[in-house]
C-alpha cells in the first residue's frame, strides 16, 4: 500500500474516532435527564462488544500462529481484565461483592504464569511483529484506556477544578465518551494487526514442532 493511502487511511480513523466521540456527547447533552441512563447502558454496551471483538482478533491469531501465541494472549488477557472490569457490578449482584476484584485477579495471575513460562517465544513473537502500525495503534488506545482517562477523570481532580458546579453525572459522560474513542482506536489497531498477519501467511506455521518420520 502507498503512503499516501496509508496516511488518508489513518486520517480517517482519526475522523471516525473524533466523530463518534463528539456524537456520543452531543446526543448526552442534548437528551433529557431521565434517558440519559439508556445511553449510558448503550455505551457500556457497545464498548463490552468493541473489547470482545478484539479478543476474537487475537485469539484467532493465538490458534493460528505458535510463535505469536505468547503475545497474542497477552493482550487476549488485557482485553478479558476490560472485559471484567466493565461487567463489575452487573458481576458483584450476580455473584457477591469484590467478585470481579478476585476474577480479574486470576486472570491476570493466570495470564503472567503463562507468559513467564514462554517468555522466549513472547519476546520472539514482539521481535516478529514490531513496528507494526497495528500494534502502535493498539497500544496508543490502551495508554488513552488506561492511563488518560483514569487519570483525567479523577473525580477528586473535577471536583477541585468545577467546586460547587460538579456533578458526577456530567462528567461521566464525558469519560464514557472518552473511553468509547479509546476502544475504538484499540479495534482499529486489532484489526490492522490482524490484516497485516494474514498478509504473512509463511510465518503462520514457524516453529511449529515438526513430526518425527518413522523409518
Amino acid at each position: 500500500m502507498s503512503t499516501r493511502a496509508g496516511i488518508f487511511r489513518f486520517l480517517a480513523y482519526a475522523v471516525l474516532v473524533g466523530a463518534v466521540s463528539l456524537f456520543t456527547v452531543e446526543v448526552a447533552v442534548r437528551l433529557p435527564a431521565d434517558a440519559r441512563n439508556t445511553i449510558d447502558d448503550l455505551v457500556a454496551e457497545i464498548q463490552l462488544a468493541l473489547l470482545l471483538v478484539c479478543a476474537a482478533v487475537f485469539s484467532w491469531v493465538a490458534l493460528r500462529d505458535r510463535l505469536r501465541r505468547p503475545l497474542a494472549l497477552a493482550f487476549v488477557a488485557l482485553f478479558g481484565f476490560g472485559l471484567i472490569r466493565e461487567l463489575q457490578d452487573f458481576l458483584d449482584r450476580l455473584v457477591t461483592d469484590n467478585f470481579w476484584q478476585a476474577s480479574a485477579a486470576l486472570l491476570l495471575t493466570v495470564a503472567s504464569v503463562y507468559l513467564f513460562r514462554h517468555r522466549a517465544r513472547l519476546v520472539a513473537g514482539w521481535q516478529r511483529s514490531w513496528p507494526s502500525a497495528g500494534l502502535a495503534i493498539l497500544l496508543a488506545g490502551l495508554m488513552l484506556a488506561i492511563l488518560f482517562v483514569q487519570i483525567l477523570f479523577t473525580p477528586a481532580l473535577w471536583q477541585a477544578v468545577l467546586g460547587d458546579d460538579y456533578t458526577r453525572r456530567a462528567v461521566r459522560f464525558f469519560e464514557e465518551a472518552t473511553s468509547l474513542g479509546a476502544y475504538l482506536v484499540i479495534l482499529i489497531g486489532s484489526l490492522e494487526f490482524l490484516y497485516a498477519w494474514s498478509r504473512l501467511p509463511q510465518t503462520r506455521e514457524m516453529d511449529r514442532p515438526r513430526r518425527r518420520h518413522r523409518a
